[in-house]
This record gives C-alpha cells, structure tokens and sequence, in this order.
C-alpha cells in the first residue's frame, strides 16, 4: 500500500535526497538536481517510484530514485502527467 504513513513517506524523501546531496543525479535524465528549487518549480526535487504507485508499487526505499518534477511527470501515468507534491518534494 503506497503511502501508509507520512511518517514513511517523509523517511523515504529525507533518504533519497541525503543521496541527492551526496551527487546522485536524477534517475532520469541524468542532470543534476538543485534541492533549493521549490516546489513546483518544473527542476524542483522529487521522488520517483520504479514501480508507480498507481500500478501497486509501494515506498520501500529500493523502489524509490531521485528525479525532478519535470522528468518524473513525463514519466507519469496519468493522462495529464501530473505529480502531486506528496511524490518527494521537500518543500
């Protein structure tokens, strides 16, 4: 079940993005990420499910990656590719 706590859900972004700050880049594309960038600025951090939640994916840490706004609701799969804000940013 995605999301069973925000407790969970805030561990899983302080985690991705201690690895974010460490170099990691987004999982994406490739290009750096700048964790000063506010939400929902389309460069803004977030969280990408290998497995999207909408498709039984869950928040274990080994299925979550860094990416920015912009890649991770390309990559969505609603229709309208959007990512809400509970998808990582730390803002």
């Amino acid at each position: 079940m995605p999301f069973q706590t925000t407790a969970i859900r805030k561990r899983g972004r302080r985690r991705i993005a201690a690895l974010v700050r460490a170099g990691a880049p987004c999982h994406l594309c490739g290009r750096p990420i700048d964790l000063s960038m506010p939400w929902p600025d389309p460069m803004s951090f977030v969280v990408d499910h290998v497995i999207p939640t909408s498709r039984g994916g869950t928040d274990d840490f080994d299925q979550l990656r860094p990416a920015h706004n912009r890649c991770n609701r390309t990559r969505s799969a609603d229709p309208l590719g959007t990512v809400g804000q509970n998808s990582g940013a730390l803002g």
